[in-house]
This record gives structure tokens, sequence and C-alpha cells, in this order.
């Protein structure tokens, strides 16, 4: 009997093995510490005090050896780090009793702290014995601090402040636009009114109703925000440790006005693309308000995942089980519970609302994790600098806030499709439970062609991610396509309605 296996699975399994086996593989041989601490190797070592204006800056140092020894030396550099000596490059070999000077070229790399020293050492093995000796490099980041913090100050406060501006704009647009609206009102009238929501009709409303206007009243929107709020401040934590406190809370501010920007530009353009039957806008906010507590829910789970796994997989297998398993569907059933909920509502009755509901929590959800991201995985200092640092908020911002939406858009929108059909209606928790594999496959995919484009970068020095890029269009493109025909079906329904 022959098995097999899909090529996505295939695909998966080459990831894993090559994630199971990198730390096997980069793994440099170790030395014991007494043969650099007995200074044995004669070394005269030049060029170790350092200031840098720059992320990452390339300088050589002088490294002269004597070789005491009746034998050829190999001569290794080596790095103490996390307890250990870990040697590294081969810098050449030195004759009996004879000397050599060579020229190290170092990379150095801005890590969060203004001054730094490296303990170093030059290993000199022969077939009977290895000698050795230590030196220190002193860093001094002071000049690129200072760079940083006025960038930050200057260009990125303005684009801070102008993006603000903007979306106060466009948010006034929204509120004029939404208390100008006519609803169809299927309880009674005034059901969309301001007093409503706050105090919503459930005079003679199903259990599940009840249950969804709590979702979509400011009241619950508040607890959300406080236990969003949470993850903020670890957020804040995050930055406040990668760098000088007045650099990180720069990087928090600006990083967190970028990271809610395209989110809720997205939101708006998908709330008012339902041009025929427009939804209450407070419906679209409470699916935002309940992304973000998704968000806090998911952070705290995985990070728990990520701690149980650490104690019996390696730490390449652990990143990818987190990364291709565990967060896809972690993030999407904390999201889909959303959905779940306001499905009670007698408002949640088609395919679009489903979709735009889900996307709408994917914005919420996006919005958060973006600045997560911005904060501390690719803040300034973890990516490399400023311009790394504009990409990373630039690629984010569009695709990975797109993605996110298209998730749980699938969610949605089976719900919405078993809400939309007489036969189904009563059976909307049944859609649940069929759109959420959809969605976790979708984000298992993307966070499968994530590091798939990352070991290609990595390895074959590819520039740019291609294939994460390339599934987000994809699957925005479709949606783009399902929404027009929805549309036009809802305006040709609407339309027959009135001539009968």
């Amino acid at each position: 009997m022959s098995i097999r296996l899909s090529p996505a699975l295939l695909i998966l399994i080459a990831v894993l093995l090559i994630g199971t086996s990198m730390p096997a593989l980069s793994q440099a041989p170790t030395v014991p510490g007494t043969v650099f601490s007995d200074h044995s190797l004669d070394v005269q070592v030049s060029g170790t005090n350092f200031t840098f204006s720059g992320s990452q800056v390339n300088e050589t140092i002088s490294i002269g050896v004597k070789n005491p020894t009746d034998m050829p030396l190999d001569i290794y550099v080596a790095m103490y780090k996390n307890g250990e000596w870990t040697v590294g490059d081969r810098l050449g070999t030195v004759a009996p009793q004879s000397a050599d000077v060579y020229g190290l070229v170092e990379s150095f790399s801005y890590s969060g702290r203004t001054n730094e020293v490296d303990r170093m050492g030059v290993l000199g093995r022969s077939s009977s014995a290895d000698l050795g000796n230590e030196f220190f490099i002193h860093e001094n980041w002071g000049k690129y601090e200072d760079y940083l913090k006025s960038s930050l100050s200057f260009f990125g406060v303005i684009s801070a402040g102008l993006l603000l501006g903007i979306l106060l704009i466009i948010m006034a647009g929204v509120f004029a636009v939404a208390i100008h609206s006519k609803h169809r009102e299927e309880v009674e009238p005034g059901e969309y009114t301001l007093r409503t929501l706050f105090i919503p009709f459930t005079r003679m409303r199903p259990a599940a109703e009840k249950i969804a206007d709590i979702l979509i009243s400011p009241f619950f929107w508040i607890v959300e925000l406080i236990i969003g709020s949470i993850l903020v401040g670890v957020i804040l934590l995050f930055a406040l440790s990668d760098t000088r406190p007045d650099i990180g809370i720069l990087v928090f501010m600006v990083g967190g006005v970028a990271a809610i920007f395209m989110p809720i530009v997205f939101l708006v353009i998908g709330w008012l693309a339902d041009y025929y039957e427009r939804e209450p806008f407070r419906f679209i906010a409470a699916m935002f308000m309940w992304g973000i507590f998704a968000t806090t829910i998911a952070f705290f789970m995985n990070t728990t995942f990520s701690l149980l796994l650490g104690l019996v997989l390696s730490s390449g297998a652990a990143s990818l089980v987190i990364a291709v398993i565990v967060a896809p569907v972690v993030e999407e059933t904390a999201k889909g519970m959303g959905l779940l909920i306001l499905s009670g509502h007698h408002e949640f009755n088609g395919v679009f609302d489903g979709i735009l509901y889900g996307f709408a929590i994917g914005m919420g959800f996006a919005a958060i994790e973006n600045w997560l991201y911005f904060a501390s995985n690719a803040s300034p200092v973890a990516v490399g600098g400023l311009e790394e640092w504009t990409y990373n908020i630039l690629y984010r911002s569009f695709l990975c806030s797109l993605a996110h939406g298209c998730f749980t858009a699938a969610t949605g929108g089976t719900i919405g499709f078993f809400k939309s059909n007489k036969h189904l209606r009563g059976f909307a928790f049944v859609g649940f439970f069929v759109g959420l594999p959809i969605a976790i496959f979708l984000h298992a995919s993307f966070n499968l062609t994530a590091i798939i484009d990352s070991i290609m970068q990595t390895a074959f020095g590819v520039p740019v991610p291609l294939f994460d890029p390339l599934l987000t269009i994809v699957v925005t493109g479709i949606y783009i396509c399902i929404g027009i025909y929805l549309q036009l079906k809802i305006k040709n329904s609407r339309k027959n309605v009135n001539q009968g």
C-alpha cells in the first residue's frame, strides 16, 4: 500500500526538519574557560575601543599572536557568551617560535545598550595542547542613540501626528455617515438610536440576542479596553527594555499610531463597501473591540504554550509548532468566539454581514498585534535601524492586517451563510465549527509561507518575501470578488422587493 502526502504537508515536514536541525548545525565547538584565563598564549590586540554612529558597523581588529611552542599553532577567535567559550573563525597558522598579525573583521550591531563589553579570546591549537588568551572590546553606542532619538522625535512624532489627524477626520466622517444612515429596523422603530446604543431593546427578545447585545454595548467595550490595556502595558515594558527609556517611549508611541492606522482605514473601507444594506456602525465597532480583547487572550495562551513546548522541543521546532499549529488555532478560536456570540443577533443575517464582522475582528486583532511587533520583535533595535523598522511597519500594516481580517472573515462568512438560509438559521453554531477550520487553515498557511520566505531570504539571499504577500493578495482578491457579487445580489433583492 502506497501513502501519498499532499505538497503542503511535504513542505511542512521539510520546514519542521530544517527547524529541528538548525540548532544542531549552528552549534559551534566550545573549549574550557581555563584555556583563556591562564593567558598561556602571547596576544597583542589593538583597536578595541569603538564609538558607533550607525546601527550596524564592521570594524577591523588587529591581533598579534606569538607562538611560544615548537609546534605550529592554528589560530582561532573565540567568544564568551552565555557562560561558555565558543570557538569561531580560523585566522591562520603561526609557525613555531614565530609571530604573526591578523586583521579580524568584526560585525557590531546595536542591541539596545549604550555601553557594551564583549569578552573575546584567541585560541592557539596544536596536536598536543590548546593555548589561549582573552581580550575585551568596548562598544559605545551613545552617538547612534542620539541620532535614533532625534529622528524619532522629529520625523516619527510628525508622522504620528499626521496619521492621527487623518484618523480624526476619517472618524468624524464615519460619525456623520452613521448618524444619518437609515437601517432596517426589525424589532421596532428607533431600534438604532444613540439611546439604544447604551440601553438596547431587549423586551421579548431571545436570550441569544440579549447576550449579543452585551457585546455591542459601550459598557462592555470599556471592559475589553481595560483587559486590552494589560497587553498594551506589556508592549510598553518590551519597548522600555529594548533600549534607553526615552527612546523606548518614542518607539511605543510612534509604533502604536502606526499600528492602529491601517486597520482602522481598512475597517472603514469594509463598512462603506456594504453599500446597499449597511450595518449600524456600533456592530463594526463592537467586533473591532472584540479583536482587541481576543489579542490579549491569545497572547497569554500562546506564551503559555510556547513555554510548555520549550520544555520538550528544541527552540526551532517549538517556534515552528507555535507558528503553524498553536497560534492559528488559539487566535482564530479567540476571534471567532465573538462571531459566535454575535450570531444570536437578528442583524447578523447574511454572508456579507459575517465577512464584514469577521474582518472587523481581524482589524482589532491586527492593530494590537502589530503594536506588539513594532515595539518588540520588529522594533528599530530588533531589525537594525529606522529604515528597516519603517519597512516592517508598512509590510505588517498592509499585508498582515489584511491577512488577519481575511482569516476571521472565513468564520464569519460561514456563520452568515447558515443565518441566511431559513432551513439552517437555527444552527448558526454549526456554521462556527464549519468556518473555524477554514480560518485556521488560512492562518496556518500564511504563517508557513512566512517561514518559507524567511528561510529563502536567509539561505538563498532572496531580497523580499514572495509567498506570504502572494497568498495575502490572492485571498484578499477573492474576498473582493465575493463582496462585489454579494452586493449586487443584495441590490437585486432590494430592487425586487421595491418593485413587488
